[in-house]
């Protein structure tokens, strides 16, 4: 199957997205449904979007209702080709009678681009409930997302608030897997206790914000980082204003590895004096 044959007509398309007036086709819509399929099929692979849209049900859950994947999967798609589409759209209104503000134009996108966010959450979220649709479980992304110690968007928001978005998660999680293998996993000990890997997830997650912080543009952040930190992020992209907060979540950062380092000193038994370090065998005591 097409990507875009996920919509029957232009009333179907319209089912799904909130004031779509009907003054386009689907035919102009095509370009922009075929580019956000594309993205999403990026992030849950071709084998489970077309299972979703044939509604194929996997043989180890033969009462699985398929329904509930293909109204999230068709609401996501809308959403974002309508979010794609809208400069298009404002650019025909103004080169009519019914002109379209900058401040209207913004708000639609930004509706959009809501929904989109939250029916590829809510999407990911069943995908996980229900692995076995379309291999989802069988996926490379999904088994190294097993191997990591914090494995989904819920266990990232216990130590950094991100919204609990799904979505987000995904877009990250190559960080997640960059910062653990090179910076927080090998400083740990063979064997740590539970308060260092608390402590290790803490760093991570914190870590991982720090880099997003200098990569990634505003509109591609869950709203609870654009507002974080009396809203030092949202002021804009200014490399100052960045560095600020990021130097902020690194202070965290280096404040988890070091109580790790004290735990490690502790348990090997080397008492630091003055910057020195000791051992119990190395003692002696003085006779006089």
């Amino acid at each position: 199957m097409k990507s875009t044959d996920i919509f029957k007509d232009l009333n179907d398309f319209q089912a799904y997205t909130d004031g779509m007036i009907a003054d386009t086709s689907l035919e102009q819509l095509t370009p922009s449904i075929r580019t956000i399929s594309h993205d999403i099929i990026k992030i849950i692979t071709a084998d489970v979007y077309i299972a979703i849209c044939n509604a194929t049900v996997p043989e180890n859950d033969k009462d699985l209702d398929m329904e509930e994947a293909a109204e999230l999967l068709k609401t996501a798609v809308a959403n974002g080709a309508a979010c794609k589409y809208q400069i298009f759209s404002s650019v025909k209104k103004n080169g009519s009678e019914a002109s379209m503000y900058k401040y209207q134009h913004e708000e639609i996108k930004a509706h959009y681009q809501e929904a989109y966010w939250a029916a590829m959450d809510r999407l990911l979220d069943w995908l996980d409930a229900h692995p076995s649709v379309g291999k989802w479980s069988d996926t490379d992304e999904y088994k190294r997302r097993q191997e990591l110690p914090v494995k989904n968007a819920s266990e990232f928001d216990f130590y950094y608030g991100i919204g609990k978005s799904s979505f987000f998660f995904q877009k990250i999680l190559y960080l997640v897997r960059q910062v653990w293998q090179q910076s927080i996993h090998p400083a740990l000990p063979e064997a740590p206790t539970e308060k260092m890997t608390e402590l290790a997830k803490q760093a991570l997650c914190y870590q991982v914000i720090a880099q997003v912080v200098m990569q990634f543009d505003i509109t591609e952040l869950p709203r609870s980082i654009r507002y974080d930190y009396n809203h030092e992020y949202s002021k804009g992209s200014n490399i100052q204003q960045r560095t600020t907060l990021y130097n902020q979540l690194m202070a965290k950062v280096e404040s988890a590895m070091s109580s790790i380092e004290r735990m490690k000193v502790s348990a090997s038994g080397v008492n630091i004096i003055q910057g020195s370090q000791t051992k119990e065998s190395d003692k002696f005591v003085s006779v006089l």
